[in-house]
């Protein structure tokens, strides 16, 4: 176990990366290298000759060689009436051939900061490396723990495409070989789990350049998938007692005028002119709830009308910068598992907790079991970038943290992330192999129904304002249908898989037979597919299982005669002669039961 916190093993191995190439002459300019979740990476802008993967080899030698050296890593500010005696070691002059790092320190001085650089290795002598940074990094180089140099990427100055690109290097580092170890499993397990790469070789969906980056096509395969997720929602959500509306795909400015959400999400919206009306300013709609509250304000409500549980799958669309774009997992146009409940404040912790049970229900018919809330409130250091008073926002987290205690959900709470209304409860969710995804959210809002007026008539006859949760447990289609795809590998259970049963005559002599069969599964509303491929039996399986088909119907002459079939699974569980009828059952009720299993009875 390292005395260290993990993010400071990793921003001290981006240092050593940074010298080793220092010591294989690589020219080049620094700009900049942040630890992150899953290790580091380190920008630079390369002045000299080519970098690919296969010199990490060389560079990771190097790098173990520094470890051994055990060179100290020290930080020293770059105050210029005492550090800098020589004009060379002011700041602004120490880092004088390179434009990135005088960016930062103009900044920082703009600041009123002090900035600091650290040397690894004794200051100034030869074979020593000086960056500047704020740290905290080890004390030597050889506490830099067991790392990695993962792969080579462009990258915008600043993430911004108006700079320069510049050549990343992404890699990471663990306090141990083991923790390591896991880490390099895991990331060829998400290779091979990639949901584009699946979507691409099971025809889910697709992209069109002409169409525009980030707005996916859902193809036949894929649209299976999403409409049985959308359908499950749907009757869910009917039988615990949400309404569906429908709301339009455009509005008028005013409508995120009134909900606070212009001055933070306007750079996020996609405008539209409307001919004929040139006075307003439309936006194509990035989020459902303002459309919901004008649903809840359209009549006079009694307390004896609420709860109102308003429920929605709307499309929206949020212009995401290119690089942050990432298949369907994070598009800029989705379709939203959205609710608002509204409630009186009594009743709001109690619904709260429902919503937690409905998230259990749809992760325990999936399989999933790793899950937790992280309760983010406000950042306490930038409060101007939320609305509403400080007893608003007390009053929001007292209910938010209640709620949390009383469901028993496992949760953490972080100072940051809060939405700009209220506290936001997000359900982070771990797939297969231990990749973790923010699914979902809930948000208790104390802000918008004072911006719209959302009131209710109390028992008393005085008006009220009410308690509104947003929710949304199956998140988006697209990110839900992304995540189940790499949790899967793509071999969904039978309920999803757009093909849940493909039949395979062994002969073309058995076509008629293949297709009295195939009719048989249809009328029993089972998606069935015939392979009358001239191809080998084998063949046909192979292909059959790569699609992660979850059953193979088997036709032979001995199944013709006795008006049998034969059954193998994608796993290749095989049942010869069973008869038809009582197969065609057992799928149906594990269709009905969601189940995740193929076994045969």
């Amino acid at each position: 176990m390292s005395k260290y916190p993990l993010s400071t093993i990793r921003h001290s191995t981006e240092h050593v990366l940074m010298h080793a190439m220092q010591n294989l002459g690589y020219k080049i300019l620094p700009a900049m290298g942040p630890a992150t979740d899953d290790g580091f990476y380190f920008d630079f802008e390369l002045l000299e000759t080519k970098l690919i993967e296969e010199d990490f080899i060389k560079i990771e030698r190097e790098m173990e060689k520094i470890k051994k050296q055990s060179l100290s890593i020290s930080p020293i500010s770059l105050i210029p009436s005492s550090y800098a005696k020589a004009s060379e070691d002011r700041p602004i002059n120490l880092f004088k051939a390179n434009p990135y790092k005088q960016e930062w320190i103009k900044e920082a001085t703009t600041r009123g900061e002090i900035p600091t650089v650290y040397w690894t290795g004794e200051p100034k002598k030869e074979g020593s490396f000086v960056d500047l940074c704020s740290g905290p990094h080890v004390d030597n180089t050889s506490e830099i723990g067991f790392f990695k140099l993962l792969s080579i990427a462009g990258a915008y100055w600043r993430g911004s495409e108006k700079n320069k690109m510049l050549t990343r290097i992404y890699g990471t580092s663990f306090a141990t070989q083991k923790e390591l170890d896991k880490f390099l499993w895991q990331q060829e397990e998400t290779k091979k789990r990639d949901h584009r790469k699946i979507g691409k070789i099971q025809e889910l969906f697709t992209f069109s350049e002409d169409i525009g980056s980030g707005l996916p096509l859902w193809l036949p395969n894929g649209t299976i998938i999403k409409e049985e997720l959308e359908k499950w929602g749907k009757e869910t959500e009917d039988k615990w007692g949400y309404l569906r509306v429908s709301t339009p795909f455009i509005t008028k400015r005013k409508l995120f005028e009134t909900s606070g959400h212009v001055p933070y999400f306007e750079d996020e919206m996609y405008k539209v002119h409307v001919p004929g009306d040139e006075k307003d300013e439309y936006f194509i709609r990035p989020m459902n709830c303002p459309f919901h509250h004008e649903i809840y304000k359209s009549k006079l409500r009694s307390y004896k009308d609420l709860p109102i549980k308003l429920a929605e799958y709307g499309t929206v669309a949020r212009y995401e910068d290119s690089g942050a774009l990432n298949g369907i997992l994070r598009p800029r146009v989705f379709c939203q598992n959205d609710a608002h409940i509204y409630s009186t404040e009594e009743q709001a912790v109690e619904e709260f907790v429902k919503i937690v049970d409905l998230h259990r229900y749809y992760y325990d018919t999936l399989g999933l079991k790793d899950y937790h809330i992280v309760l983010c409130l406000r950042d306490p250091k930038k409060k101007g970038k939320y609305h509403g008073d400080k007893e608003m926002w007390q009053k929001a987290e007292k209910m938010s943290r209640e709620a949390l205690e009383k469901s028993g959900i496992k949760y953490t709470v972080e100072n940051e992330g809060a939405a700009h209304y209220g506290p936001k409860m997000d359900f982070k969710i771990k797939s297969a192999i231990g990749t973790e995804y923010g699914i979902s959210t809930n948000q208790i809002d104390l802000y918008m129904p004072q911006r719209f007026n959302l009131t209710y008539i109390n028992s008393t006859g005085k008006e009220e304002l009410v308690v509104v949760q947003h929710r949304a447990p199956l998140g988006s289609s697209e990110r839900f249908v992304g995540f189940l795809i790499e949790h899967f590998a793509g071999a969904f259970p039978v309920w999803l898989s757009p093909v849940q049963i493909q039949i395979i005559p062994i002969t073309s002599q058995l076509d008629e037979y293949s297709i009295k069969v195939k009719k048989t599964l249809t009328d029993a509303n089972i998606r069935v597919q015939v392979n009358l491929d001239n191809d080998t039996m084998q063949n046909k399986i192979r292909k059959a299982q790569e699609q992660k088909i979850p059953y193979m119907v088997i036709l032979g002459n001995k199944e013709k005669e006795q008006n049998k079939i034969s059954i193998r699974t994608r796993d290749n569980k095989q049942d010869n002669l069973i008869d038809l009828g009582v197969f065609t059952k057992d799928i149906m009720n594990r269709i009905i039961a969601k189940s995740l299993e193929l076994d045969l009875n």
